[in-house]
């Protein structure tokens, strides 16, 4: 969090200061936090992903107005791969401007400044699926809206589809895979079956973040709120559906809406083993009280994975959004390579 000064004026005549938040800031950044997300454990929040992310440590931009904080933004370190290379991105989180500065411009100055220290950050891209509030803030700073995350549904009981309750028995046994080729295993700390997963998938993508084992340890097993449950799923081997086979796919589930809606958070897994995964978790989910099963995607990737063959249907989206450095690599703005999931967040819960 280190970074020159930076004045910025705005309108109205208010000059704002607009620059890289200091280590000493910490306690600023953090009340500022608090305020954004009421409830949270700030200190908490501030470890996990800002210092202890695999990806590098959080970039924060803060603004001061006669000395007083007025906002922020932060950009969290992915590690991504691109067209087989490792390359840096990030993700844009806890954008905040306290009320009393808001409809200013502040915002849109704080993305500015984000987007003009990124090429010394050596950051390739900034992406993500923002709040609405956000939207405009971050397109004044310089993103492009490429594309849409799409979430896709798959209903589970007969409530989910508009139908009377008394028929959830009888509809939940005609949506319930008849077969499922593998299941669902508790994901370990530092899980080598994650890293093999991960090497396969790798190869087919050419734009995504890094879902090895350090990444899902520290996304998933060290988050605070400890509300999404990661799993490795694992192909039945020979000697019966529940014994040890093949791991095809690492997932992460948080149910929410009081455990009516089951979401995928997140999915990784090679192209050939996508729709046995998906099988896999609609079996695993049929035995809670779930009504549906539902994950977010980039409409384009959903829709090239023919997800309504595995029951689920494209619903509600939201704009997704890229930013790149001053003549940065354009391959970052195409759409077609992108892979992004729930695990592309800084939220470490839906609920």
């Amino acid at each position: 969090m280190r970074g020159a000064r930076a004045p910025r004026t705005v309108d109205r005549g208010v000059a704002f200061e607009v620059r890289a938040a200091r280590p000493d800031e910490r306690g600023e950044v953090s009340a500022l936090v608090r305020e954004m997300i009421p409830g949270v454990d700030a200190d908490a929040r501030l470890h996990w992903l800002y210092e202890r992310n695999p990806g590098g440590t959080a970039r924060t931009w803060i603004a001061y107005e006669r000395g007083e904080a007025a906002g922020c933004t932060s950009y969290f370190p992915f590690r991504l791969v691109l067209d087989g290379a490792p390359v840096l991105g990030a993700l844009g989180g806890d954008g905040f401007v306290r009320p009393r500065f808001r409809r200013r411009g502040l915002g849109g100055l704080l993305h500015d400044a984000a987007r003009r220290d990124m090429h010394a950050l050596g950051i390739g891209c900034m992406y993500g699926a923002p709040g609405a509030m956000n939207v405009t803030p971050l397109k004044h700073g310089g993103s492009r809206e490429i594309g849409h995350v799409a979430r896709w549904a798959r209903p589970l009981r007969a409530t989910a589809l508009g139908l009377p309750s008394p028929l959830d028995p009888v509809v939940s046994a005609l949506l319930r895979p008849k077969r499922a080729r593998a299941h669902l295993t508790p994901m370990l700390r530092d899980d080598p079956r994650v890293d093999q997963i991960w090497r396969t998938t790798a190869a087919e993508l050419r734009l995504g973040a890094m879902r090895d084992a350090a990444f899902y340890t520290w996304r998933f097993l060290d988050a605070p709120a400890q509300r999404q449950r990661a799993y490795v799923i694992v192909r039945s081997g020979s000697a019966g559906p529940r014994s040890d086979g093949q791991p095809i796919a690492a997932c992460a589930l948080e149910p929410m809406h009081g455990g009516r809606t089951l979401r995928v958070v997140d999915l990784v897994a090679s192209s050939g083993a996508w729709p046995d995964a998906l099988v896999a978790i609609a079996r695993h989910a049929a035995d809670t009280t779930a009504r549906v099963l539902d994950i977010k995607l980039l409409a384009l990737d959903g829709r090239r994975r023919a997800m309504w063959r595995a029951g689920f249907f494209e619903r509600d989206s939201k704009p997704f959004l890229v930013v790149i450095p001053q003549r940065g690599d354009r391959r970052f703005l195409d759409p077609t390579r992108w892979f992004y999931g729930g695990a592309d967040s800084d939220l470490d819960t839906f609920a």
